[in-house]
């Protein structure tokens, strides 16, 4: 269920760093028109429109949520009926539990429509974002969790421009900091002094390859 193309493993990457969310946004427009292939963008924080301009399309969780919630409401009746009319037949108000009066089951068929699809969204979401529990965080920059944002690309993706000529874009765009060859980290097997940060400035950003 995991999509591998989002991991970071075994790759390298071209990372400019930004501090102005608007510049981060404006820098992926400016590449994306120029038919660069961005890997992805990383934010401590939700950037508006962002996705839009990533070209990323509507999830498909919602289909799966309906898939979950037919699930329940078939589970639902499923349950009602075979506990009131096959296992233990009842009369209640002097009409017989059947098929006939299946409205009598509806509020079973609600709650577990309803809880079939808040667990199952639950669940497809952290599996499809690789959000499972003892999984490490794999980072570029340790700063992308706390006040820096990133763009980062893919150096194996064949590019419309040259790697200099990205970088070269990135800093105008104003990031504050670009890194080529950039490699994954996991914090839990990284000493302080390899997670150091150089905090960059917007009229020196340094190209570092």
């Amino acid at each position: 269920m995991v999509d591998k193309s989002i991991l970071l493993d075994n790759k390298k990457f071209t990372v400019g760093t930004f501090t102005d969310s608007d510049k981060l946004l404006h820098a992926v427009e400016t590449l994306r028109k120029k038919e660069v292939k961005i890997f992805d963008c990383y934010t401590p924080f939700p950037v508006h429109h962002l996705d839009h301009a990533l070209g990323y399309t509507r999830t498909n969780l919602t289909i799966g949520a309906f898939l979950c919630g037919m699930l329940g409401t078939l589970s639902g009746f499923t349950l009602a009926y075979s506990m009131n009319v096959v296992d233990w037949p009842m009369i209640i108000g002097g009409k017989p539990q059947d098929i006939n009066v299946f409205t009598s089951f509806i509020p079973v068929i609600f709650e577990l429509t309803i809880l079939f699809t808040a667990f199952g969204m639950v669940i497809m979401f952290f599996a499809r974002n690789r959000m499972i529990h003892g999984i490490k965080e794999d980072l570029l920059d340790r700063r992308q969790t706390d006040d820096h944002l990133l763009l980062a690309i893919d150096n194996s993706e064949e590019q419309s421009l040259s790697n200099d000529e990205i970088q070269s874009i990135l800093i105008n765009e104003g990031a504050v900091k670009v890194k080529g060859n950039v490699e994954s980290f996991n914090t839990s097997l990284t000493t302080e002094e390899d997670l150091e940060i150089v905090i960059g400035n917007n009229e020196g950003a340094a190209v570092i390859n």
